[in-house]
């Protein structure tokens, strides 16, 4: 069977780069954009692959600000360029910011602060009831969040791993947080 040749003639074609890069605003006007409500605050999140990961998230889904509290970015390192692809240049960010600082900012102006972490008491993020504004906060993948910073918490999340690993890179479990709460977005828009 493997031998018979197959018809592919209503198989989806693959979008080239121009025809991707149609499908975006220019890059003078994206600055103007609205940016989606959700800020990223990070707890000691070193990590150059990570960090670049992260701008691409933020990137992907119009964040409106990331914060890295307790580390410094490297945007010239080739670990962050790989995985960044050049989103830095897009996304607003901030480091270095005291986080208990930047977390009580956000929640005197009204972001809901959403902490994931491993805790007694933690919220399925599955079953988690996002609010926009939304801070979410994600510590080092070792350190996690300080215990302090749980203390500042409106909800606090954890993420399902079933497998044998105790928890996951942080910047795929960013990316399945900003997916959930970006779709808890999109619905309260459309009412």
């Amino acid at each position: 069977m493997d031998d018979l040749p197959k018809d592919l003639s209503n198989a989806p074609t693959r979008l080239d780069r121009e025809a991707l890069r149609a499908r975006k605003h220019d890059r003078e006007s994206f600055l103007d954009l609205p940016r989606t409500p959700i800020v990223l605050v990070f707890d000691g999140v070193f990590g150059n692959y990570n960090q670049g990961a992260i701008f691409r998230l933020a990137d992907a889904f119009m964040l409106e600000k990331l914060h890295f509290c307790g580390a410094s970015v490297k945007p010239w390192h080739k670990r962050f360029l790989k995985s960044a692809r050049g989103t830095h240049k897009w996304v607003p960010f901030t480091v270095g910011e005291d986080i208990t600082a930047v977390i009580q900012a956000y929640s005197e102006q009204g972001y809901q602060v959403a902490i994931v972490e491993q805790c007694e008491g933690s919220v399925s993020m599955l079953e988690a009831q996002f609010n926009t504004p939304l801070c979410l906060v994600l510590g080092g993948e070792l350190s996690g969040v300080s215990a302090e910073i749980l203390e500042l918490a409106d909800l606090i999340i954890e993420l399902p791993t079933l497998g044998m690993a105790n928890s996951l890179n942080v910047s795929m479990s960013a990316g399945m947080v900003v997916m959930t709460a970006y779709q808890t977005y999109m619905k309260q828009l459309k009412g």
